[in-house]
């Protein structure tokens, strides 16, 4: 089997982080999200056990399109187009998914919870889906650090749906964190590889 640890497999893993956040900032300040976008992150949480890294957003870089292109944004783009609340989100993400990582009993909590959720019938972007990986979210990794502070609109963000959402999108950017590190990424070749991800995001884009 070929390697995943791949350029290209890196840059589809860091689209699925900043899809994970665009979608929390979105459904944070406006209370609702593009659902196509959401199906992305959320099957990357249900699809485990993949050859291939595309597989996990749908088999299409279309499932992280969102993602492809707000990374292009923020790696290439000018101080207008980047948001820094999404650079934000997206490092304490990467930091606390590979916490994570470094810890067993979350992991073997993890794999138990999202057993069930594969378990269930019905597509993913369903309410009582949602609610299910939120609860894997809150249950096993909001009392790890970083903690995620998700900045927005306090009616949104104390809407139990809404909530909700942003944690099922979170879980999803766990997900694409641990696919990125398994994919040989890491902190310093994010900083030295920033004009390559945004060429294969390109790529990918026109795919």
């Amino acid at each position: 089997m070929a390697s995943i640890k791949t350029p290209e497999n890196q840059t589809l893993a860091l689209a699925g982080i900043f899809q994970s956040v665009h979608l929390c900032k979105t459904l944070a300040t406006t209370g609702q999200c593009d659902q196509e976008e959401l199906r992305g992150t959320l099957h990357s949480i249900l699809t485990l056990n993949s050859e291939r890294v595309i597989d996990a957003y749908g088999g299409s870089a279309r499932g992280v399109s969102r993602g492809l292109r707000v990374l292009r944004s923020q790696f290439v783009g000018n101080d207008e187009s980047r948001d820094l609340d999404l650079a934000r989100y997206a490092l304490s993400l990467i930091q606390l998914g590979s916490n994570v990582m470094a810890d067993n009993k979350t992991v073997e909590e993890l794999r138990i919870g999202i057993s069930r959720v594969q378990s269930q019938e019905g597509d993913v972007v369903e309410p009582e889906l949602i609610s299910n990986l939120a609860n894997i979210y809150r249950s096993s990794i909001s009392n790890l650090t970083p903690r995620i502070m998700v900045s927005g609109d306090p009616d949104y963000l104390n809407d139990n749906d809404v909530a909700s959402t942003i944690r099922a999108a979170l879980l999803g950017g766990i997900r694409s964190v641990v696919l990125w590190r398994q994919c040989g990424g890491s902190r310093p070749k994010l900083v030295l590889q920033r004009n390559q991800h945004a060429k294969l995001a390109e790529k990918l884009l026109l795919e």
